[in-house]
Order: structure tokens, then C-alpha cells, then sequence
């Protein structure tokens, strides 16, 4: 496999890699022999234009930080893999990327046990324009109890509401607590009033409209908080990288 250099204004032999930048008075490559009209190129400079870093300190066998973004060493999307993981496509106990999936996850598409993202998909916890997940609050809901502008679950609230209990503008369910001054279901009314912690006060108000994405946010970042003191920790310890910070980009 050819070896590109490191420096993308250097032109390169892409036959075998071999570095032309001094081969100025030869119409062929040094090292492999091919001519240079065949074989001179340089690297697009997009294309190392990325950043890598990774911590030599390890919880769990993997790097305490890795970060991949961007496209370099061939790579068109970075892939980071770590306890914290930083990347265009993140994998990790904290990962955090264009998709992330982990312990925590957060970005444009993230898959974990507690997850925040444009489309989040949590085993416990889900927040984002669409969230999946035990607890669900977003644009669009599904899950065990679910909120949002339209709700799908056991238990769920929202503009339109489909669920066993159900709450909101449109409830559809076996047992439903519609708008005022409709009358509610006794069991939805003390089903949803056992879960008040999560779906707040009815009809709602001021914050309480966003009391459940404030529950699941809060949970997924107070997480997202103790691995990232997990890992300070493992950073300070006598197992710490030698590296610098800032990460650096070569």
C-alpha cells in the first residue's frame, strides 16, 4: 500500500509514495523509476484537512479521548473510537458526532442507552426532533411514556396523543385525558398524575409544556457529566497520555 506524505503541498510519486518535492532534475521517480508524467501528483488539501487525536491513557482497554473529525489519511469521514468519543462517526461510553452511539450519545443521529440528537434512540432516555426510546421527548415521541408535538406510547402526551393512557388536543387511547372542558378518565387522570414529574401539569404552561425534554436532557447531560469526570480522572492519573493539549492536528 503506498504511504502519502504527511504534507499535502508535497507532490508525491503515486506509484510508491516516494516524495518528489527535490526531484527536479529527473524526469523519473528515484525510488521506483516510473516516469514522472505518469506518476507525479499532489493531495488534495481538503483532503487532510481533518483532525486527529488520541490519548495513550486507557479505561476499558480503549483510548480515554479520541477525536476523528474531518477527512485525512484516506479517510473521508473521521471515525473515533474511545470512553470519549469525538467524531464524525463517534463510537464510546460518552460519544458525541454526526452519529454517535453509546453509553450517552449526542449528535445528528444517536443511538445509546441515553441519547440526545436529531433523531435520538435511547434504551432509557431519548430527546431530539424525533426520539425513540423508555422515555421520549421530542418533536415526534415514541416510547413507554412519551412527549412531544405528536406522541406514540404506553403512556403518552402531546398535540396528538396515541396511547393506553393518553393526554393532549387529539387523545386517542383506552383511557384519555382530553383538552378542557372535556372530562378526563379517572385511571388516565391518575396515571398521568403519578408521572408528573415527567410530563408536568395539565393543561400546560410556561415551562411546564417543556418539562419532559428538560427531565430527559438533564439526564443525558448529568451522565454525559460523571464519564467526562471519569475520564478527567483516568487523564490526571499516573496512567495519563504524555500528549499535549490541544489535541494535535497531525
Amino acid at each position: 500500500m503506498v504511504e502519502l506524505p504527511n504534507d499535502t503541498n508535497e507532490p508525491y510519486c503515486s506509484n510508491c509514495g516516494y516524495v518528489l518535492a527535490k526531484s527536479v532534475d529527473s524526469s523519473k521517480c528515484p525510488e521506483c523509476g516510473r516516469p514522472l508524467v505518469e506518476v507525479l501528483t499532489r493531495r488534495d488539501r481538503f483532503s487532510e484537512s481533518g483532525k486527529r487525536y488520541r490519548s495513550k491513557a486507557t479505561i476499558l482497554g480503549l483510548p480515554v479521548i479520541d477525536i476523528a473529525l474531518g477527512p485525512k489519511h484516506g479517510q473521508t469521514r473521521g471515525k473515533a473510537r474511545g470512553f470519549i468519543a469525538i467524531g464524525d462517526i463517534a463510537t464510546g461510553w460518552l460519544a458525541l458526532g454526526g452519529i454517535a452511539r453509546g453509553f450517552v450519545a449526542m449528535g445528528g443521529l444517536a443511538v445509546g442507552v441515553f441519547s440526545l440528537g436529531g433523531l435520538g434512540v435511547g434504551l432509557l432516555t431519548a430527546a431530539g426532533g424525533m426520539a425513540i426510546g423508555g422515555l421520549a421527548a421530542g418533536g415526534g415521541a415514541i416510547g413507554g411514556a412519551a412527549s412531544g408535538g405528536g406522541a406514540v406510547g404506553y403512556v403518552a402526551q402531546g398535540g396528538g396523543a396515541i396511547g393506553y393512557y393518553a393526554r393532549g388536543g387529539g387523545a386517542v387511547g383506552v383511557h384519555t385525558v382530553p383538552m378542557p372542558p372535556a372530562q378526563p378518565s379517572a385511571e388516565a387522570q391518575n396515571a398521568f398524575d403519578s408521572m408528573s414529574w415527567f410530563f408536568g401539569a395539565w393543561p400546560p404552561s410556561g415551562l411546564s409544556g417543556f418539562r419532559s425534554m428538560m427531565v430527559v436532557a438533564g439526564l443525558t447531560i448529568a451522565v454525559a457529566v460523571l464519564l467526562g469526570l471519569i475520564a478527567w480522572s483516568a487523564m490526571r492519573s499516573g496512567a495519563a497520555s504524555q500528549e499535549t493539549w490541544p489535541p494535535r492536528t497531525g
